[in-house]
């Protein structure tokens, strides 16, 4: 009698399958991101949220506070931005992990975006008042809102979030560049920049900048110090004297230097190279 020869093909599909699991185990693992996020990711990420929604694509200096040197973590799946509020031009960028985080911007002129709002804590469920609980909530409500109403300045500023003013360039400056009223401007943002972030304009002018920096950077004590008196090829006034007599000459500063300290200067008649201590008002004194 011949047996009959059992096909294992059947055994194999299963097997095969598992083995292809473990190597994608879910559907989207192939598409995680494992690169940082940088600024002009997040730029990429608004402007086609605001296309989405058939709005202007907004400029970089209208996205904010964004520093090109910011590195996050890696998303498994797209970042989600949620508005902060219906009416509120500040949005959350949102990252579910593997190692989560929140990026709070501002994106201005941004219209009607209708965005989901966030809302913190909403998975867990509301609680049920009684019916005494409902009734206090009333009365609470009509004497607050009685209240309110007593003091109408009291409902604007109710209803306004918290701001902050930043100081931030009107156009790209680079590193060097000495401060001025018009490159500046204010602006508030829905959160504090922090202790070293200047609030005011008069703060910054005439400080010098140590790095190059755009629309969408905050000014603070770490990419300012302060300027010079003199820069190297500025005009200077020598002064050289000894017993009962003094030269003055004109000249031009070979190095940079702040009141007090020595430096080289040229005089502009002869070409000769002097040292001296430089003084108020571009006079340097040589000995």
């Amino acid at each position: 009698m011949i047996q009959k020869r059992q096909s294992f093909h059947p055994l194999l599909v299963p097997v095969f399958a598992g083995m292809m699991a473990l190597v994608h185990p879910y559907g989207h693992a192939a598409e995680a991101n494992d690169k940082p996020i940088g600024a002009e990711d997040i730029r990429v990420l608004v402007r086609e949220f605001m296309a989405n929604r058939g709005l202007a694509s907004p400029q970089d200096r209208d996205i904010w506070p964004l520093d090109d040197r910011i590195s996050l973590s890696p998303c498994e799946h797209k970042p989600e931005i949620l508005a902060r509020s219906a009416r509120s031009n500040s949005y959350i960028i949102h990252c579910n992990g593997p190692v989560a985080w929140d990026y709070t911007i501002r994106i201005e002129h941004s219209g009607l975006a209708n965005a989901p709002v966030a809302q913190p804590n909403a998975a867990q469920p509301a609680k049920l008042a009684s019916g005494s609980d409902r009734a206090g909530l009333a009365n609470a409500a009509d004497l607050k809102l009685a209240a309110v109403a007593a003091e109408p300045e009291k409902i604007e500023k109710a209803n306004l979030p918290q701001q902050f003013n930043v100081v931030v360039p009107r156009v790209d400056l680079s590193a060097g560049t000495i401060l001025t009223a018009d490159m500046l401007e204010v602006r508030p943002m829905p959160q504090s920049a922090g202790m070293t972030a200047f609030r005011t304009v008069k703060e910054a002018v005439g400080l010098r900048l140590t790095a190059n920096v755009g629309p969408s950077s905050i000014l603070n004590t770490r990419n300012v110090a302060k300027a010079p008196q003199v820069l190297k090829g500025e005009n200077v006034t020598i002064i050289a004297g000894g017993s009962g007599f003094e030269i003055i000459a004109p000249g031009k500063a070979e190095t940079d230097g702040y009141e007090g300290d020595l430096i080289t200067v040229k005089n502009a008649k002869t070409g000769v190279k002097l040292t001296g201590k430089l003084g108020p008002g571009a006079i340097v004194l040589v000995k």
